[in-house]
């Protein structure tokens, strides 16, 4: 099962002497991934992290980026990307969909 999800912003990536304006959009999200697309002057990617799933098993791990589409010239610049994405989605308080959550059951501790 899949939900889509749209959710539209805009960041700021300050790079040196140039700032670069991108748009970012959720554009699915399921029990495990969230995929992300980031356009803007020369750029078009897709991203997809595993968000969701951390949320879903409440562990507190550092999200998994993955490049899907498109390509970045510069390694650095990617991370700076995602550095940006994973900054709103915290600061913003993004919610997982539904859908998301809803994937699990909760786990019984036992002894």
């Amino acid at each position: 099962m899949f939900k889509l999800f749209f959710m539209k912003w805009e960041f700021i990536l300050k790079g040196g002497v140039v700032s670069v304006t991108l748009k970012a959009e959720i554009i699915y999200t399921s029990y495990q991934i969230e995929e992300i697309k980031v356009t803007g002057d020369g750029i078009s990617i897709v991203l997809q992290n595993n968000r969701p799933l951390l949320v879903a098993i409440e562990r507190n791990l550092p999200i998994t980026w993955k490049l899907l589409e498109g390509a970045v010239k510069d390694p650095a610049a990617l991370n700076l990307i995602t550095a940006e994405l994973e900054q709103y989605l915290k600061t913003q308080k993004v919610p997982v969909h539904q859908i998301a959550t809803n994937g699990f059951a909760p786990v019984k501790k036992t002894a």
